[in-house]
């Protein structure tokens, strides 16, 4: 009976199950119930469906970015053993893993699945324009039924990662480009409404090398469009660019500018961890509530994932991190010349959005949020199975 079942959930989750993930973002946006409901039913079907994938798993094993993601976890667990709050740091690391995990459910399904990467595309190309929908359904509420606070209601932080696969699934069923070129308006108007600068950051970066790489847009047009983009996000917002008045290049104006980042990133570059390899403990850098002081209140983490990352699990830690990433994107770069035009797409949405949400991390959410610990993770496995599909 139990191998019926095993059986049955794993030929489910390889028809639809395993795309669960490209509909997180909007679960998201519905709320907190709806996306740990969601992300919970998908982490207990992977695993009763684990038996149907175990094919994969001698493959995954063999691959440097999984090897390098098991060495990671060991050196974060580690640096528990010198942290304030053993327990709130085990807490961090079984999130951490279940979300992550997700990377490696989906290259397991992605090597049983023919068309594997249209399929994700074209899923997350759905789940970008179904959460952008609601979020502009949502919108008039915010602003009109309530005291409008866009940096805290309105939810951008996955948009720029999102955008080049709705761009590349466009290019694939040979759309007009004036549906390419609305669509990021769309996108961008809603991140300019927001005031999320790190959001706009990631979406500039994202965009740009998602134009250079599918479409071999030149280094000089792309100049452009980030210039056009920050221009519009300044005159849409001034908040945008607060403490530039003057262009006054000192740390004052920087501070003010990143709304006090710049303060709590030399505070820990003045008081760093007394144990430089293995930081202060995963999870637990709010234990050293000093650094996180802003005037009168205090963050939650240090707003630049290479610095969260540095301080709470030390140099070791950040330099796993570091060589996770290297990993990735190395074995996709040895394959780009093989890749057919169609997977090349993918694989230009794939790093565009990675890039994405690591350019935006550094003004914005820590290594272990749900852009790091799940998503990056999910494009990573992309990527890997793009490379595999290669010629040898």
């Amino acid at each position: 009976m139990l191998n019926a079942l095993t059986d049955r959930a794993s030929r489910s989750f390889l028809r639809w199950g395993w795309l669960l993930p490209a509909f997180f973002p909007l679960a998201q946006i519905l709320g907190r119930g709806v996306f740990n409901s969601l992300s919970g039913l998908y982490f207990l079907w992977a695993l009763l469906a684990l038996p149907g994938l175990r094919a994969g798993l001698g493959s995954a094993g063999r691959e440097p970015f999984f090897i390098l993601y098991a060495l990671l976890l060991v050196i974060w667990s580690v640096s528990l053993t010198v942290a304030a709050d053993p327990a709130k740091g085990m807490e961090t690391l079984a999130r951490y893993l279940q979300y992550s995990l997700a990377g490696l459910f989906t290259f397991l399904a992605l090597r049983q699945v023919a068309d594997g990467p249209v399929r994700l595309l074209r899923m997350l190309s759905l789940g970008a324009l179904l959460s952008i929908a609601v979020l502009y359904v949502q919108l008039p509420y915010f602003y009109w039924a309530t005291e409008f606070d866009p940096t805290q209601q309105l939810r951008e932080d996955n948009l720029p990662w999102l955008l080049p696969f709705v761009l590349a699934a466009l290019g694939l069923s040979k759309q007009p480009r004036w549906l390419a070129a609305g669509t990021i308006l769309i996108f961008a108007f809603y991140i300019m409404v927001s005031q999320g600068r790190a959001a706009l950051a990631g979406l500039i970066a994202g965009l740009a090398l998602f134009g250079a790489l599918a479409y071999g847009i030149r280094k000089r047009y792309l100049a452009g469009i980030a210039v056009a983009g920050l221009v519009t996000g300044a005159l849409l917002s001034e908040r945008f660019f607060r403490g530039l008045t003057g262009f006054r290049l000192d740390f004052a104006t920087l501070d003010r500018f990143s709304s006090g980042r710049a303060t709590i990133w030399m505070q820990a570059l003045t008081s760093p961890p007394d144990n430089p390899w293995l930081g202060v403990g995963l999870g637990n850098v709010t234990s050293h509530w000093q650094v996180l002081q802003i005037g009168h209140f205090a963050v939650k983490h240090l707003h630049n994932f290479v610095f969260d990352a540095w301080f709470e699990t030390g140099y070791l830690g950040l330099l796993a991190l570091s060589a996770l990433f290297g990993a990735g994107y190395a074995a996709i770069i040895r394959a780009w010349t093989h890749l057919t035009t169609p997977h090349r797409q993918i694989a230009a949405a794939a790093i565009a959005a990675s890039v994405a949400i690591l350019v935006a991390g550094l003004f914005s959410y820590s290594y272990t949020s749900r852009q790091f610990a799940l998503y990056l993770y999910v494009l990573f496995a992309l990527m890997l199975d793009l490379a595999r599909r290669t010629p040898r």
